[in-house]
């Protein structure tokens, strides 16, 4: 099976939306040196590809965003697996079999909602 990640965001402060990326997200203090209450410590190991970004690394990277620009802030991680499915007569599909959508948005540093869902979030559309 192959397993496929997107993980993106965006910020929407007054003076436009701009996106984030995921080498922007892997390249930020907060992913490279840890922060606290999460995980990432030279001991544990920084992330450093999509699989890497936990749920509550990534919410605590929004919440810094989002407090930095004083703005709303959404991030989001999709997990998509494929494998064969809905076989009929000896045929068969490659299609996505499980996904995982990890979807966070916080405020000026507060949190506004924090979900997981086993499908594509649409919330997440009203920002892309």
């Amino acid at each position: 099976m192959e397993v496929e990640f997107n993980i993106a965001g965006r910020i929407l402060a007054k003076d436009g939306t701009r996106v984030i990326s995921l080498a922007e997200i892997l390249a930020s203090p907060l992913v490279v040196k840890g922060t606290a209450g999460v995980e990432t410590s030279e001991a544990a190991g920084a992330a450093t590809n999509a699989a890497d970004l936990t749920e509550d690394l990534l919410a605590a990277y929004c919440k810094s965003v989002s407090a930095q620009n004083s703005c709303k802030v959404y991030l989001w991680k999709d997990r998509e697996e494929y494998g064969n499915a809905n076989v009929f007569n000896g045929g068969s599909d490659y299609e996505v079999v499980n996904e995982i959508c990890f979807l966070c948005i916080f405020d000026c540093g507060n949190e506004v909602a924090r979900e997981t869902t086993d499908h594509w979030n649409e919330k997440i559309d009203a920002v892309i």
